[in-house]
């Protein structure tokens, strides 16, 4: 029996690494994103100084398991095997839910997700323990209260405490951030470097200032906090002493913390050093030590408990199911060289972890200033929320005096960011500044009123907040960046629900499983792990490629022309790909045919929205007089959309024709497409090689252009004998709809992609679109 536990405790041991690594993918984004989206310094600098960050709060991180010290249940009416069971459904529970939001760059809490998987798999177990022995259902509800006689397996007071905590975290962080970043922003506006000369050093002094208070009682807090005074070293005791002072005189630390800084500022100013970076890397710095500090028990206090659960059922003599667990109603302390080694996995994590690039990406991109390729798509709520803005702000316009609107219109009209490869910042140091300074303080006060804010919540939404602000959500982007933090805050509620209930579950597919259900769940763990990380890779690849198709030399005809012939030669291929799929579809009535050519299209449809978004682009980064690139990018656009909008409809027509279980196309009708697809196959075949080798020789365009005419005339037959047949009362109304739909698009679809060949023979023999 021993021997089970024993896997047990390592088994969490090993979720801990594994929940360290998908944990810290996610949270990285709270001191991350400021820094990476004002491009405050290179990449490796703010890896470097996170690091240090992270390293130094999980040394002094104070080691507790807060979900346990702060009664999520109350373990001193639950057993040995009850809680073992708990806490490994937790562990499955979070490294699944964490890496599913990893792998989609949705940030979320791992507090808010640790704390609910707790209630989930505890209230399944309590259950379980209620009906197994017939207890009263006041059990499961009512708070513990030895005293009075009262038993709670529950503590439910703070999962009400962690709802009202994101509900607060939402409004008040937003709402904040967004008038911080609008007085900042009227006072400094986007062209601040005059202004930073007389008022940077003030500024960055109070900034210094109010992250400086953040760190003392959220970083390095824990250090002192919920240890006795006989149980400190000699660094904690001093350190304890200046804590309580400062706790005491908060006003007079602020006070002197601002006047050294904006001293210290002032000096490094006039030697050319722009104080808001040091603020900006000092901000990261912080919140990365506060971030190791405080959350580094979400990841390893569960199997810490567990261990220590292990040494008091192992030396007590007792069976499992006989030992209450009241030895973890007190405090877990944490071993320090554990602290030790969490942090150098979480370090290692940051440096060398994709999907936490993918997180960070996230909340960058819902911010940024420039116009980007936008990932989230527009909804309902977001367009009503974008009229109803769009109409108050009409009517605020007509009563708002002309020279107040003037000034505000100068003040918050953006300086143009240039594109250079994606190595421009998304926003400015002033809105980086902010962001830091807001969210810092926020939490500072949050944790010294004991209020239950999440770090993530906070940090997310006031840089959604300061993005307002800064006009940052145009008329171009608003609904999309609104859709973003909706779908992003409502992930945060459903990280409660999915978290819970998965882990109730799971909970009790172990209680009645046993160790077959302990490793059908862990095998299930690690296959969702393994599917999710094909995906991201796969859709990190996309990126790459994407990135690569649209880095073009705009100034290089021919290296324009190159990738746009390797572009349309591979779209050709999977639109010949598509059109058979669809054909076996039609004739045999084979419904996975038809998924498969929408899959197709869809992959197609996707393969030219990069286009699109590349279109924009290498216009707006063409500085000279050459325009010839940027003409045969949107030539080439023109052309594929028209293609693919024929190739939509005979997919969309023919997928609808068979799920709907319409009549099947008679022999004969068979027997033409037959005709003009072995036809076609030949057409999109000669195509390919002419563009893919650069042939376009007046005999290989003839030689297209005869094909094409064949084909025409194949299709023309067919038409005819359609409508013969229709005269004749041979075919109905859906047959003919389909049959119809089918040759007309692909009339034009081949007409538009001959235009492919003349187009690029201008090129290669003139060098250019126009004489």
């Amino acid at each position: 029996m021993e021997s089970l536990y024993v896997f047990i405790v390592g088994l969490l041991f090993l979720l801990a690494v594994f929940d360290l690594v998908v944990g810290v993918s996610n949270d990285a984004v709270n001191f991350l994103n400021s820094a990476i989206g004002s491009n405050v310094a290179k990449w490796r600098t703010i890896m470097i100084i996170a690091s240090v960050g992270i390293m130094l709060g999980a040394m002094t991180s104070g080691g507790m398991m807060e979900v346990a010290r702060k009664g999520i249940f109350n373990p001193q009416h639950f057993y040995f095997n009850e809680i073992m069971i708990l806490f490994l459904a937790v562990m499955i529970t979070d490294i699944i839910l964490l890496d599913l939001f990893n792998t989609f760059g949705m940030p979320t809490s791992t507090t808010v997700s640790i704390v609910f998987e707790i209630l989930g798999a505890s209230f399944a177990l309590s259950v379980i323990k209620t009906l197994n022995g017939d207890l009263p259902m006041n059990y499961l509800f009512n708070l513990d209260q030895p005293d009075k006689g009262i038993i709670g397996f529950m503590n439910w007071e703070k999962a009400g405490g962690i709802v009202s905590g994101i509900l607060l975290s939402v409004v008040i962080a937003f709402t904040i951030g967004a008038v911080v970043q609008f007085i900042s922003r009227f006072f400094f506006s986007f062209r601040y470097n005059d202004k930073m000369k007389y008022f940077g050093s003030i500024f960055s002094g109070l900034a210094f200032a109010a992250i400086l208070y953040f760190l003392i009682f959220k970083g390095m807090g824990s250090v002192v906090k919920d240890v006795e005074i006989g149980q400190m070293n000699f660094f904690q005791a001093k350190f304890a002493v200046f804590y309580n002072w400062v706790s005491t005189h908060i006003p007079v630390f602020i006070l002197i913390s601002f006047i050294i800084s904006s001293i210290v500022m002032f000096f490094l100013q006039k030697k050319n050093i722009n104080p808001l970076k040091l603020v900006v890397l000092f901000g990261t710095f912080s919140l990365a030590m506060a971030f190791a500090g405080n959350d580094l028990v979400n990841f390893i206090g569960v199997p810490i408990a567990a261990w220590q659960s292990f040494e008091l059922w192992s030396g007590s003599g007792l069976a499992p199911t006989e030992m209450l667990m009241d030895g973890l109603a007190g405090k877990v302390e944490t071993p320090y060289f554990m602290l030790m080694l969490a942090g150098a996995i979480m370090t290692l994590t940051l440096w060398f972890s994709k999907k936490a690039r993918s997180v960070t990406e996230t909340e960058v991109k819902l911010g940024a200033q420039a116009e980007i390729d936008e990932r989230f798509k527009p909804n309902l709520a977001a367009r009503l929320i974008v009229d109803a803005t769009a109409t108050l702000n009409k009517s605020i316009g007509k009563v708002m005096p002309k020279p107040i609107a003037k000034k505000l219109d100068e003040r918050f009209a953006p300086v143009d960011i240039t594109e250079n490869e994606g190595a421009a910042a998304h926003f400015d140091l002033v809105r980086a500044s902010v962001n830091l300074v807001t969210a810092s303080i926020l939490i500072a006060i949050a944790t010294d009123l004991k209020l239950p804010l999440s770090t993530t919540y906070v940090s997310f939404m006031v840089a959604m907040g300061t993005s307002l602000s800064d006009r940052a959500w145009g008329r171009e982007s608003a609904v999309y960046r609104i859709a973003g933090v909706m779908n992003v805050v409502v992930g945060w509620f459903l990280t409660a629900i999915i978290a819970s209930t998965v882990a109730a579950i799971f909970a009790a597919i172990m209680y009645y499983g046993g160790i077959y259900g302990i490793l059908a769940l862990v095998g299930a763990a690690g296959f969702m792990i393994f599917k999710t990380s094909r995906h991201h890779t796969s859709k990190l690849e996309k990126e790459a490629l994407t990135a690569t198709k649209t880095s073009i030399n705009y100034k290089d005809v021919n290296e324009t022309l190159s990738l746009l012939s390797a572009s349309v030669d591979e779209a050709i291929g999977d639109i010949k790909r598509t059109l058979e799929l669809t054909y076996i579809g039609v004739v045999k009535e084979n419904k996975r045919a038809l998924t498969d050519a929408n899959e197709k299209l869809d992959h197609l449809n996707n393969e030219y929205a990069m286009v699109k978004n590349g279109l924009f682009k290498i216009i707006k980064k063409n500085k000279s007089d050459e325009t010839t690139s940027a003409h045969l990018y949107v030539l080439t656009y023109d052309l594929m959309q028209d293609i693919l909008q024929s190739l939509s409809l005979i997919v969309e027509s023919a997928t609808v024709h068979v799920k709907n279980n319409h009549k099947p196309l008679t022999r004969e009708q068979c027997t033409h497409i037959a005709s003009v697809k072995d036809l076609l196959s030949d057409y999109l075949v000669f195509l390919k090689d002419i563009i893919r080798n650069g042939d376009f020789t007046d005999a290989n365009v003839q030689e297209l252009y005869i094909r094409k005419k064949n084909l025409l005339l194949e299709i023309e037959l067919a038409t005819s004998q359609q409508i013969e047949g229709i005269m004749d009362k041979k075919y109905g109304f859906k047959n003919t709809s389909l049959y119809f739909t089918v040759l007309m698009e692909l009339k034009d679809l081949i007409a538009v992609s001959t235009r492919f060949a003349k187009l690029y023979k201008r090129i290669y023999q003139d060098g250019k679109l126009t004489k």
